[in-house]
């Protein structure tokens, strides 16, 4: 009595085993099977842009935030006194410019006076010059005059030497040159007083903060990270045999071994179109690799799959358990059955 019910069970079990053989292999083919699937949730590593003292820590680990909620304040009197000299100095950039403007007009008004004296000096030196051929002025007379007409000449090419150097000094001053500098400084100042509040770049949840009041923080620092869990994936790889089923919007079950006895539903977002080919190095030639098995690894394909409504508890690296939606109803209902199995079979492995 006891063999016959060692046989049943045996056969029970060699039974189930082939059978569940058959089924695997036909996944996929019809419905796309895997074990090798695992969470990925991008996270944001928050630095900070300036050195300062932290003064204010308005967050903690795993609180929910939205892009723009402050995160940590910075001790700010530093960059406040940066900004003012910033300021100070833009101030005295312009008040010099406008002085060289100043100093512009009066001699462009110098330059002018010193041409109608020179001009002057050319008339009196020709009226003089006609007047010595009639003996009626002197040659000595005559000389200082043109000496007066060579000095008026003279005053007018320094008057536009100046008015040159004066334009020179004015450009190296202008919005293209000292003033802008300094408005720039102004902008840097204002930008380094600004980023001593860390806002968030994203909504997403606090993660690896380790940070107290009064911490001294250095510019490029990490501070905490940020989990972005409403673009989370997973990398699913499925038999390339199953390609076909792994098209763009193919819909699929899934059970996380983090959370037994439920299955979520997902859809694929696209797969890798290549993939590492280890068999051709740097250089472009080609390695053989002798296998004397009789039946190969089976390659895999990396797919993207989307799952809406993530479940908190689940964090990036949880492992999954994939499986296509056939469109055949027999196969859809079987892959039912199967997942929500293998989410009981979870509490146990």
């Amino acid at each position: 009595m006891m063999s016959k019910i060692y046989q049943w069970i045996l056969s029970f079990i060699l039974g189930g085993s082939v059978v569940f053989a058959v089924f695997l292999v036909a996944s996929d083919n019809l419905a796309p099977f895997t074990t090798q699937a695992q969470l990925h949730i991008p996270t944001s590593r928050i630095a900070a842009e300036v050195s300062a003292p932290v003064v204010e820590l308005l967050v903690k680990n795993e609180q929910a935030v939205q892009k723009g909620d402050v995160l940590v304040k910075l001790d700010p009197i530093r960059y406040q006194l940066a900004l003012s000299q910033a300021k100070a100095a833009l101030v005295q950039a312009e008040q010099n410019y406008q002085a060289k403007k100043q100093q512009l007009i009066g001699a462009q008004a110098a330059l002018l006076q010193r041409q109608k004296e020179s001009e002057n000096a050319q008339r009196k030196l020709t009226r003089n010059k006609q007047l010595a051929q009639k003996k009626i002025v002197s040659q000595e007379v005559l000389d200082d005059t043109l000496a007066d007409a060579v000095v008026r000449q003279q005053a007018v090419t320094a008057a536009q030497a100046q008015i040159a150097q004066i334009q020179a000094q004015l450009l190296q001053s202008s919005d293209t040159g000292a003033l802008a500098g300094a408005r720039a400084k102004v902008a840097v100042a204002e930008l380094n007083l600004a980023k001593t509040t860390i806002v968030a770049p994203v909504d997403g949840v606090i993660s690896n903060l380790n940070l107290n009041k009064g911490t001294y923080v250095g510019a490029g620092s990490p501070i905490l990270f940020m989990v972005d869990r409403q673009r989370a994936w997973i990398n699913a790889d499925f038999n390339e045999k199953g390609m076909r089923h792994l098209s763009t919007g193919a819909q699929v079950r899934l059970v996380f071994d983090a959370l037994p006895g439920q299955v979520f539903e997902g859809s694929v977002q696209g797969h890798e179109l290549a993939i590492h080919d280890a068999s051709s190095d740097n250089n472009g030639l080609a390695h053989v690799e002798n296998d004397e098995r009789w039946i190969r690894d089976k390659q895999k394909v990396r797919t993207q799959i989307v799952v809406s409504g993530l479940d908190p508890d689940l964090f990036s690296g949880s492992k999954v358990s994939v499986m296509v939606k056939s469109p055949s109803t027999v196969w859809s209902a079987l892959g039912s059955a199967w997942m929500e199995l293998l989410s009981v079979i979870r509490y146990l492995v």
